[in-house]
Order: C-alpha cells, then sequence, then structure tokens
C-alpha cells in the first residue's frame, strides 16, 4: 500500500510543524499578490479534485463550492492539475460505468460553473479500459471529456503547457519521457525564449513532501527526469511550475524559478485537511509588467467525511 492510499483509509494528519512550515510563509505569499496592483489577469490553479463514485464525503458539494468561490475571484480561466476523478481505484470492465459517470459529473460541474477551464491528468485519471476495450495507456476517458494530455496554449502574453507526467520510464516509474521533452523543446522553440512560461504538471518535479512530512529523503511522488526536464525548462523564460499530487501546499524557488504545488480541493480526500495544509487552490496573479504572484485560497470547506 503507498504512502497516499495508507493516508487517505486512516485519514492521518500531519502535524503543520512537521512541514517546517508557518504563517510567514502564507504571508509572504499575501504581500507578492499585493504587489501587481495592477493586474494583467488572474486564474486558478486546482488540483487534486478526487471526485469519487458514490459522492463519498459529498465531493460533488465541495467542486461546486471551490468553484463558487473561484467566480468570486474574477478569474479568466481555471487550469485544473490532475487526480480530477477517481478512475483507477477499481479497475476492469465492471467499473466502467462508474469511470463514465464520474468524468460526466466533473464536466457537468465544471461546465455548469461557467468559467473556462484546462486539464491536466493525473494519475487517477487513467483507466485501463475505454467504449468498451482495452485501454493499456489509459489516456482515453482523459483524453474523451478533458482533452489532449499534453498541450499549449496562449493568453494575453504568457505561454502555458500542461505536461503528461506519467510516462513511463525504464522502471515503469513516473516521468516526462524523452518523447515529450523533444515535443516540448520545438513548442518552447515556436513560443520564443522571452516569451514567460506558466507550466502545469501533476507529479511534481520538486517536492519536498518525503523529508519535511516522513524525515527521509526520497525521491518518491516526483519524476524520475527532474533534471533532464529542468535542464531544457532553464533554456526558456520558464516562470513557474503549477504541480499537483501531493496534496499540500509548498513553494520552493529553486535557482530563480518557482515550484508551487497547489494543495488539493478534496485535501485529505474529503476527510479534512492534510498536514495542515486545508482544502483549497492557488490563486496566481500575473501583473500588467509579466511578474507573478499567488496566494493560497482556504475555499471555506468543512469536512463531512470523517
Amino acid at each position: 500500500m503507498d504512502r497516499k492510499r495508507f493516508l487517505q483509509i486512516c485519514g492521518t494528519l500531519v502535524p503543520f510543524g512537521l512541514l517546517g512550515v508557518s504563517e510567514s510563509l502564507f504571508a509572504a505569499s499575501a504581500e507578492r499578490a499585493g504587489k501587481d496592483r495592477k493586474r494583467r489577469f488572474t486564474f486558478a490553479f486546482m488540483t487534486d479534485v478526487h471526485l469519487n463514485p458514490r459522492n463519498e464525503g459529498d465531493c460533488d458539494g465541495g467542486l461546486r463550492k471551490a468553484l463558487a468561490d473561484v467566480r468570486t475571484r474574477d478569474v479568466d480561466f481555471i487550469l485544473f492539475g490532475g487526480d480530477n476523478v477517481e478512475a483507477n481505484y477499481h479497475l476492469g470492465a465492471e467499473h466502467e460505468h462508474e469511470v463514465v459517470d464520474m468524468y460526466t459529473r466533473f464536466r457537468r460541474i465544471v461546465d455548469e460553473s461557467g468559467i473556462p477551464a484546462y486539464f491536466t491528468i493525473g494519475n487517477h485519471d487513467t483507466f485501463d479500459r475505454f467504449e468498451g476495450h482495452e485501454d493499456k495507456i489509459g489516456y482515453g476517458y482523459f483524453e474523451k471529456f478533458c482533452g489532449p494530455v499534453r498541450q499549449s496554449f496562449d493568453h494575453k502574453g504568457i505561454h502555458f503547457v500542461t505536461l503528461n507526467s506519467l510516462v513511463p520510464d525504464s522502471k515503469g516509474r513516473w516521468s516526462v519521457g524523452d518523447e515529450q521533452l523533444e515535443w516540448l523543446k520545438g513548442d518552447l522553440d515556436a513560443a520564443g525564449k522571452d516569451t514567460p512560461v506558466i507550466i502545469s504538471m501533476h507529479v511534481p518535479m520538486l517536492s519536498l513532501y518525503y523529508p519535511v512530512v516522513d524525515g527521509i529523503f526520497s525521491g518518491a511522488d516526483m519524476v524520475t527526469d527532474s533534471k533532464k526536464t529542468f535542464d531544457l525548462l532553464k533554456q526558456y523564460n520558464v516562470r513557474l511550475v503549477l504541480q499537483g499530487h501531493q496534496h499540500i501546499h509548498e513553494e520552493i524557488q529553486e535557482r530563480g524559478r518557482w515550484f508551487v504545488t497547489g494543495g488539493g480541493i478534496c485535501a485529505s480526500w474529503w476527510s479534512g485537511p492534510l498536514a495542515d495544509t486545508e482544502e483549497g487552490y492557488v490563486l496566481v496573479h500575473v501583473g500588467d509588467n509579466g511578474d507573478l504572484s499567488w496566494e493560497y485560497i482556504d475555499y471555506g470547506w468543512d469536512a463531512v467525511r470523517k
């Protein structure tokens, strides 16, 4: 049983002090957010919804509440960070109808909000069947309901890229992969080296979850080709890498580039906070001068599943 599945079942909450994070971290985010009074636009990064098959914990209501909060923030769009649904928890033909139902509910709730949305694939968004047939890669239903597993788009002078962080490496672990890195290079070359870039990926490139929560140094739950990916990205004007998967909020600056892990809409799988990260999302502001700032938003959800 992996670490996250154990936490989901047990509802384990890690004391805030173990993270080595204080209110000053969130204050720093708010201070940065205040520096760009003249904003070009704002968008929301919402990751780890984990809409489940039987609406346990009223996950549908939680997502609706998060979207209602986002509507008050004057955002241009939402960028989802993966693990939108829990498609891969129960595999096989007998569960295919549940996967279709989850994706249908998820898209209906998102579309009802009226907010434009882009989607990143997460490990729980995959399923081993698609429309009655085997799907070894597992991307079929995500692509049907949410679009390509990798894509890019431009918005008001910023180039956005959503990456598939689930490409199996030679040992079957998560990676970005050489073929996708080649695609990414071509995409960033076309955007231009001076164009500000924001990356979204589900499995992190950089995270301190294990050292600060479990007290061990481990590369688990990160892509295995982080260095190769970073070596490519540093050739371009990449300003921010948005990440999911960990369900805790992290902000890491490495050689002038920010890696922000977005907490989780569901926090501890709709059972309350995880490691003192409340149910929430990241609100990103792009200033008139192109500077970025962000803040973590607790959208006020009270868990009903303990």
